[in-house]
C-alpha cells in the first residue's frame, strides 16, 4: 500500500490539498472567452455515450478517481467542449468509460476492469467506425486506464488512434506500445504531486480545466475534418 489508511480518507474526501496562490496559463484569458460562448451551447455533462454516432472524430475517455458519470467534470467536459468550438461539435463523438474509479483502483495502477473496458471500446470504435479518428485521454486514474487499455488493444487498432491527450499523469513519461510520442500530449503540473505517483491530491491536481484549449488545439492540429 502506498500510504496509510488515514491517508487514504483524506484522499477520498479531497481535504488534501495546498492552495494554489495564482494559476496562470498563457490560454486564460482565451480560456474565459471560450467558456462564455459554450455556455451559450451547450452544458457540461459529465456522462457521455455517444460512440454509437460514428463521428469524424470519437474521443475515449476516462475520467479520474471518485468523478461521477463517465467522464467526470474536472477535465473531460471542458477538454471536449473547447474542442468542439475549435472543430465543431458535429465532429466529435465522446464515450465515457464506466468503471468503478475507486481509491482501491489507483492504488491497483488503474482499474483492472476499466482498463479492459477502455481498451474494449477503442477496439469497438475501430471497428464499428471505419472512418472516424479516435483520441484517447483521461484524467488522473483515467489516464492510468489509458496507459492499460492500449496495452491491451492490437497494432491495428492502436494505428487507427490519431491523437492521446492525458490529463495529472500517475504514469507520466511512460511510454505507451504502437503509439508514437509525436501523438502523446500529457498536461501535469510541476507541483501536483498525483504525476508524482504519489496519492496526495492537492489543489493543483484538480485545477486541469485551465489547459482544456492547449489540449483541444492540439488534437485539431493532428486531425483531419
Amino acid at each position: 500500500m502506498k500510504s496509510s489508511i488515514l491517508s487514504l480518507a483524506l484522499f477520498g474526501m479531497g481535504v488534501i490539498a495546498s492552495p494554489i496562490a495564482s494559476v496562470n496559463r498563457p490560454d486564460f484569458e482565451k480560456l474565459t472567452l471560450m467558456t462564455r460562448e459554450l455556455s451559450e451551447r451547450q452544458s457540461l455533462s459529465d456522462t457521455e455515450n455517444q460512440l454509437g454516432e460514428c463521428a469524424p472524430v470519437t474521443i475515449i475517455f476516462a475520467r479520474g478517481t471518485i468523478e461521477l458519470g463517465n467522464v467526470g467534470e474536472l477535465a473531460g467536459p471542458p477538454f471536449f467542449n473547447a474542442l468542439d468550438v475549435l472543430i465543431g461539435a458535429e465532429n466529435v463523438g465522446v464515450q465515457g468509460v464506466p468503471y468503478a474509479a475507486d481509491i482501491l483502483g489507483y492504488l491497483e495502477g488503474g482499474d483492472p476492469a476499466g482498463s479492459t473496458t477502455f481498451a474494449e471500446l477503442t477496439t469497438q470504435a475501430a471497428s464499428q467506425c471505419p472512418d472516424t479518428q479516435i483520441v484517447l485521454s483521461g484524467y488522473s486514474q483515467g489516464a492510468q486506464l489509458v496507459h492499460n487499455g492500449v496495452a491491451q488493444i492490437s497494432a491495428e487498432t492502436a494505428s487507427r488512434v490519431v491523437a492521446v491527450v492525458l490529463f495529472g499523469d500517475p504514469d507520466d513519461n511512460q511510454p505507451m506500445p504502437n503509439i508514437s510520442e509525436d501523438i502523446v500530449d500529457t498536461f501535469c503540473f510541476a507541483l501536483d504531486l498525483i504525476c508524482e505517483d504519489t496519492i496526495v491530491v492537492d489543489t493543483y491536481h484538480l485545477s486541469y480545466s485551465i489547459d482544456a484549449i492547449p489540449a483541444a488545439e492540439f488534437v485539431a492540429g493532428l486531425v483531419h475534418i
